[in-house]
């Protein structure tokens, strides 16, 4: 664990099962449809990876940059 962490909250494994069982749901939920993910940029990029592997359907990806910086 990093100096800086007190404590993690969700080991890496419980992590990817999640991501396993949102693909898995998505997978289920839109069958036999193409389906476009969005994912934001730059925090959201390595999760939007790992449930895009999970799901089992044709799909197109897109990414979006936004700020929080108010003007």
């Amino acid at each position: 664990m990093h100096k800086d962490l007190e404590r993690v909250l969700l080991s890496k494994e419980q992590i990817e099962q999640r991501v396993k069982e949102l693909g898995e749901a998505i997978t289920r939920d839109y069958a036999g449809e193409e389906i476009v993910m969005v994912g934001i940029l730059k925090g959201a990029v390595v999760f939007f990876a790992d449930l895009a592997r999970q799901i089992d359907l044709p799909l197109r990806m897109d990414f979006m940059a936004i700020s929080s910086y108010g003007n």
